[in-house]
């Protein structure tokens, strides 16, 4: 066996560990979330402890009534508090000589919005933690409004399509560009369709988060506010990288390179296709959207070929 073989054995035994959500949970169907928080800790094994916010995500991870859909150790915090009560954690558990894994775990509203200072603040002090945000490119939980990571021209409920307004008329936060800034130990984007690439980042991000703060970015289509057929979302997230719509890369102590590189992206015609919220997008909306990308994925490529 090859030492390439040896390693993609042992990525995929990690598949194997125990689940800690029940069968049946409160996301809605298709939901990449879902995939998402069962996928985590069976990369980061059991001893983690889950950090969240209102969310998406806190049905689940909150629990209903006196009940718990998952076995993992959970701290709910306000959007505000989620980087701050995890960096008391991190600090507790290695004060006291404990091995626990602290990932917060919020949708894009808390990491590029409401939480950003704590988040920046977390990743400046080089905090030992996790910051995972599973990006749906905006507000679900409350009715699918903007956040400041919704792409121009998408359609949402506070940026409508009518006679005067034609989706959000600002373009999107690149947050994975804007936390690489911050020089974190470690930063990666990740997506579900690209399972492999993802466990590989999480084993990683597990042992660089003993020495630092660890960005994760996971693309996160939502079947509901996007409007997707929730069988198409697996190839949402692939058509997503296919496109450079959402690049896969990683950085160590700030210096970026490619994990995923797409030799022929296709255009952004067939991303937008699978989906309802651009589905009012004319030919020029869709040329300027194609720009963005091309301009972003550029900056991209050109940072990353500097570390060569």
């Amino acid at each position: 066996m090859t030492e390439a073989t040896k390693k993609k054995s042992k990525i995929f035994d990690y598949f194997c560990e125990e689940e800690q959500f029940s069968g049946g949970v409160a996301w809605c169907a298709g939901c990449p979330l879902e995939l998402t928080a069962r996928f985590v800790p069976k990369i980061l094994g059991k001893n983690m402890v889950f950090v969240g916010t209102p969310s998406c995500s806190a049905p689940v991870l909150h629990g209903q009534n006196i009940g718990a859909w998952h076995k993992l150790s959970y701290l709910a915090c306000v959007m505000t508090g989620v980087a701050s009560s995890a960096t008391g954690l991190s600090r507790y558990y290695r004060r006291t000589g404990q091995d626990a894994t602290v990932v917060c775990f919020t949708g894009d509203g808390c990491a590029t919005d409401i939480g950003f200072q704590p988040l920046s603040g977390a990743a400046e002090r080089n905090e030992h933690i996790i910051y995972l945000t599973y990006d749906n490119e905006g507000y679900m939980n409350t009715g699918n409004q903007r956040s400041s990571a919704t792409p121009k021209g998408a359609s949402t409920t506070t940026t409508p399509v009518g006679k005067v307004g034609r989706g959000k008329p600002t373009t999107a936060k690149n947050m994975p560009l804007v936390m690489l800034m911050h020089q974190p130990r470690y930063l990666a984007t990740a997506t579900l369709s690209h399972l492999e690439d993802f466990a590989k980042k999480l084993v990683k991000a597990k042992e660089m988060a003993k020495e630092g703060f660890v960005y994760l970015h996971v693309f996160s289509p939502c079947p509901v506010g996007w409007r997707i057929d929730s069988n198409l979302v697996i190839e949402v997230c692939r058509t997503a990288v296919r496109t450079n719509y959402f690049p896969l890369w990683e950085a160590e102590n700030g210096k970026p390179h490619l994990t995923v590189e797409v030799a022929s992206p296709k255009p952004i015609t067939e991303f937008t296709k699978l989906m309802r919220k651009f589905s009012h997008l004319k030919e020029d909306g869709i040329a300027e959207l194609q720009q963005t990308l091309n301009d972003r994925y550029d900056l991209l490529k050109k940072l990353c070929d500097g570390n060569k």
